[in-house]
């Protein structure tokens, strides 16, 4: 936080900058989804891509979450590939089973050469999504000011497993180009890298107050093809994000072992998953917020057991400033919504020490 900044008031802004707070803050991955019956009745009226390109629409999802059930900061509805038709990529989302619900993404022409590379636009915001920065302005709009907004991206290797698998359809395909075509896969890298930060940039000028990138599979990379690949293409994101005054957070998966480097990437919160405790990781990188780490799954068992383990989380994650509770990954479609309001209800409830 820049010395000319005022200090935020929202809790949500207060942890990521590691300042004092009245409550732990609290905040869901997938808070907007298919667990929400409110969310369930849009989707039975308009496909998943009309949704997203739906100033109103985003503006009515992305607050939902907060009426119904207390959220410290909304997150934008979006989806991390929606700016890839404007790159050139056929983008489609299959119906879901039985045709209800969102279905997995597919990209009818995938890049799989360096000639695919090259043809690959970068997309301009303003022309090309102006429906993103239209849906942040409703969502303010419609928040007024209640609590802050998180805009977002996918990271790099993440939309490139997309992109280059043609889907939800793992990693081989982009491994197998890493491996045997390094300098075509540091050309894909390199545009989703502006790619990432143009919108960025612009979701942030239309008013979101934090941004968060998903790099949710860096765990399928070993460290050397992490440093090699992935942590530089991260650190420009945040080194472009910086002077903007916004807190970033890097969201990634099965990435425990690999916290101390992620730390040196110029983020300001990391957010890890339930595979490490929050005061192991926040031992590797004392100067940093960190978010998390409920397994998303223990919203579906035994409401006692899930509070049992909230507030064990909120425990170790109390005892400094600089913990915004979420979990490891996000919000599954069977999710009870009266487990995230009792989750949600916890948190506040949960008495913060002081001194």
């Amino acid at each position: 936080m820049s010395p000319n900044q005022p200090e935020p008031t929202s809790r949500f802004l207060r942890a990521c900058r590691k300042l004092p707070v009245d409550r732990i803050p609290v905040w869901m991955m997938r808070q907007a989804g298919r667990y929400q019956p409110s969310y369930r009745a849009v989707r039975q009226k308009v496909g998943f891509l009309e949704l997203c390109h739906s100033p109103e629409l985003i503006a009515q999802v992305t607050a939902s979450p907060i009426d119904e059930f207390g959220f410290d900061a909304a997150i934008l509805f979006s989806d991390i590939l929606i700016h890839l038709p404007a790159m050139g990529l056929d983008l489609s989302f299959e119906k879901g089973e039985k045709g209800k619900g969102d279905g997995g993404p597919k990209i009818a022409n995938p890049v799989r050469t360096r000639a695919d590379v090259d043809a690959l636009k970068i997309p301009d915001p303003a022309r090309d999504l102006p429906y993103v920065a239209a849906g942040i302005r409703a969502i303010q709009r419609t928040l007024a000011g209640r609590v802050p907004l998180v805009g977002f991206v996918g990271g790099p290797f993440t939309v490139a497993s997309y992109a280059v698998e043609g889907g939800s359809q793992g990693f081989t395909r982009l491994k197998t180009l890493l491996y045997t075509d390094p300098a075509a896969t540091h050309a894909l890298f390199e545009k989703l890298t502006r790619a990432a930060i143009v919108q960025l940039q612009a979701q942030v000028e239309a008013g979101a107050q934090a941004v968060q990138i998903f790099e949710s599979w860096l765990g399928e990379l070993g460290r050397e093809d992490l440093e090699a690949y992935v942590f530089p293409y991260l650190a420009r994101i945040a080194e472009a994000i910086r002077p903007m005054g916004v807190p970033t957070i890097l969201f990634s998966t099965t990435t425990s072992t690999h916290i101390g480097p992620m730390s040196k990437l110029g983020y300001d919160v990391l957010s890890v998953d339930w595979r490490i405790p929050i005061a192991e990781a926040r031992a590797q990188a004392p100067d940093l917020a960190f978010q998390g780490n409920l397994d998303s799954i223990l919203l579906l068992g035994p409401q006692k057991l899930l509070l049992d383990r909230t507030r064990a989380l909120l425990e170790e994650g109390s005892r400094r400033p600089g913990y915004i509770f979420n979990l490891g990954h996000g919000i599954t479609p069977p999710t009870p919504p009266e487990n995230v309001k009792a989750v949600v209800d916890a948190v506040h409830a949960f008495p913060v020490p002081r001194g």
